[in-house]
């Protein structure tokens, strides 16, 4: 019976050993993939922040200047008024 234990003890061995590895090869391809989106994602990074640098460069380089505020209008304003008043006027006289 004493051969039978360290045969399958051996079995044993074997296949924990053989479990191990497969995990290990899981775990390293699991690894490389992780890398792979890992490079990826900063070469998408760098493109970004490549961008940003050239959006500021060129904000930079253009001064923004304000628009222009709108001219003075009273007088416009009042001789409109005044053209409304004397249209609703004609509209309001009874029609003969």
């Amino acid at each position: 019976m004493g051969v039978m234990a360290v045969g399958l003890g051996v079995v044993v061995g074997i296949l924990a050993l053989a479990i191990a590895v497969a995990l290990a090869i899981s775990a390293l391809n699991q690894i490389k993939q992780v890398r792979s989106e890992l490079d990826e994602t900063q070469r998408q990074l760098n493109e970004t922040q490549r961008q940003l640098n050239e959006l500021k460069a060129a904000a930079e380089a253009v001064p923004v200047s304000p628009p222009p505020l709108p001219r003075s209008r009273s007088a416009g304003l009042e001789d409109l008024r005044e053209e409304l008043r004397a249209a609703h006027r004609e509209d309001a006289a009874p029609e003969e």
